[in-house]
């Protein structure tokens, strides 16, 4: 009687984003991209295609520069293995397929190991900084006002209508003739006014930059979502996509 066993999957089980950082950092299978100069990455990620070829363009003026001399080409592109594993090369051919925006935002993300920055929709409020020339680059902005304060016989008398002493436990006098740390001014009608300070508050982030990060990071989450429905109707070799769980609009969650 012949008998069936069990294959077990020994495939490496990833998330999204860990499978995606894999890929394009630690295998570099987006090859073609990493062998580009700056100016060529950039057309690249703007899914600006080439619409032909120079001997003396900009790429070819920049490998003279590098190398001092002309160069014929040919073998593997410079600091990437020869050989790439195939399921970082279906993830980068999956890349591949986005919107140029999104796939310029997966790419960056995906080399780096990182996610977008977002931002709450209602800014933390922080303390004005100002530009400075006394040491250290900036400086707390400061603002103050004078405000009257009531007289020692007013505090006196507001303490005898309460049955309350002019003498606290100690036997020491409640209203001090000279209040430390404080700046104060009489009038000749006896009213004092004392100076406050205070530190003045902005909100940490404008709109611009709110909507300016939130922006990128839907733009991100949307094209790891399209990657996502891509590679889960694809068999990788040695790994098992386990979704993806990065929230879509974290700032809707932000106290």
């Amino acid at each position: 009687m012949a008998i069936a066993f069990a294959r077990c999957d020994t495939r490496r089980r990833l998330d999204l984003e860990t499978l995606v950082t894999w890929a394009l950092r630690d295998q570099q299978a987006d090859r073609v991209q990493s062998g580009l100069f700056d100016i060529e990455a950039a057309a690249n990620d703007h899914g600006w295609e080439p619409q032909g070829v120079s001997g003396d363009g900009v790429a070819e003026l920049l490998r003279r520069h590098e190398t001092g001399d002309r160069v014929d080409g040919g073998g593997p592109v410079r600091g990437i293995a020869v050989t790439v594993h195939p399921d970082a090369e279906a993830v980068a051919n999956a890349v591949g397929w986005l919107e140029p925006w999104q796939r310029r935002l997966v790419r960056f993300h995906g080399r780096s190991g990182t996610r977008p920055d977002w931002l709450p929709l209602v800014p933390p409020m922080v303390a004005v900084k100002r530009p400075s020339e006394a040491r250290g680059r900036y400086r707390h902005v400061t603002a103050e006002r004078w405000e009257f304060v009531p007289t020692r016989s007013e505090l006196a008398k507001r303490y005898l209508l309460r049955g309350q002493s002019l003498f606290d436990a100690r036997g020491q006098r409640r209203i001090v003739e000279e209040e430390r740390g404080f700046h104060f001014r009489t009038f000749g009608d006896g009213r004092r006014q004392v100076q406050v300070k205070w530190c003045p508050l902005e909100p940490a982030h404008s709109d611009a930059d709110i909507v300016e990060a939130n922006t990128d990071y839907a733009g991100w989450h949307a094209g790891m979502t399209a990657l996502l429905e891509r590679i889960g109707g694809w068999g990788l070799r040695d790994h098992v996509l386990t979704g993806f769980t990065a929230p879509a609009t974290p700032w809707e969650y932000s106290p």
